[in-house]
């Protein structure tokens, strides 16, 4: 028999399954962020804000940038649009999260009540932070 008893090949094969598990199982890039739940409600909040045509709680829980970059003017606009479809009904579906340089985007699926269009909502988050607000 060779050099390497059975218990030692074992020992070997087993290292390398433990290995490839840790590495599969690992933490990615952006798992540092807060759990998805929070922003599903940080989601609702910002939705309701459009709705209620409430500034300050549409970028309450923006960074600096987003709440300066953010303009009054800007939401207003959004909330012309939306507010009235998002009042008469709509339900969000959870798609998927992105990491993107060094932030993580949030995305749902916006569906209004009576209305054909879909919308695509892309919420940037870096540090726990709300960096930006897309909808398309």
């Amino acid at each position: 028999m060779s050099s390497f008893s059975r218990g030692s090949i074992r020992v070997v094969l087993l290292s390398v399954v433990f290995a490839a598990l840790a590495i599969v199982l690992s933490p990615g890039p952006g798992s540092a962020q807060v759990p998805m739940r929070t922003y599903d409600a940080t989601l609702k909040q910002m939705l309701d804000a459009i709705q209620s045509k409430s500034y300050d709680r549409f970028v309450a829980d923006g960074d600096a940038k987003f709440k300066e970059g953010y303009t009054q003017k800007m939401f207003e606009e959004l909330a012309g649009m939306l507010g009235q479809k998002l009042q008469n009904g709509h339900r969000v579906s959870f798609l998927t999260t992105l990491n993107q340089q060094d932030f993580v985007v949030y995305v749902w699926k916006l569906m209004l009540k009576g209305v054909r269009e879909e919308y695509l909502i892309n919420l940037f988050v870096r540090d726990g932070n709300v960096v930006d607000f897309i909808i398309r």
